[in-house]
């Protein structure tokens, strides 16, 4: 993609707090969005080649919804917790494994869609999330379901196409 190209994205996204580059071949995440930390809301960049998310994504302190499907991300940087009024984060389609403990500090978090991955263990910590209304954990390698979901206070678990052999939750 061509750097006017991209200029033009910046500067509609700096007037509506949206940035949306979808399909685009992007093999990491726009270091040019970091100008925009203080305006945006939504950011898609879903469809892209991107592995690696940087840790400077805990400076967008407004963003409401980060949508990075179908990339090639493997783990998520511990300062995705300082996303304090995040909703929606959605990362299916992507190579994650493991999730940061302190994926529980998202206090604001409704949606999070994590389908289609390589998770193996049920994420510690989204007991705390009492907002959250749909948690998509299927098509990944879950095994065994903890003890710890019956705290969550989800109105919508999906765990279809997983692995499950244990669930301790009665």
């Amino acid at each position: 993609m061509g750097n006017s190209a991209l200029k033009t994205h910046l500067e509609n996204s700096q007037k509506t707090g949206v940035f949306q580059l979808t399909a685009k071949g992007l093999q990491e995440f726009p270091e040019e969005l970091q100008r925009l930390t203080a305006n945006l809301r939504t950011v898609d960049l879903s469809g892209n080649k991107i592995e690696v998310l940087p840790p400077a994504i805990g400076n967008f302190l407004h963003m409401k919804s980060l949508t990075l499907n179908s990339n090639r991300i493997t783990a998520l940087p511990s300062e995705i917790s300082k996303l304090k009024k995040l909703e929606t984060l959605s990362l299916n389609g992507n190579r994650i494994v493991t999730l940061p403990s302190t994926l529980g500090q998202l206090k604001a978090l409704r949606t999070l869609n994590l389908s289609g991955n390589q998770i193996s263990e049920f994420p510690p910590g989204l007991g705390t999330l009492r907002h959250l209304d749909l948690l998509d954990l299927s098509r990944n390698q879950i095994r065994n379901v903890p003890a710890h979901v019956s705290e969550l206070q989800t109105i919508e678990i999906n765990l279809n196409q997983n692995q499950v052999g244990f669930c301790s939750v009665i």
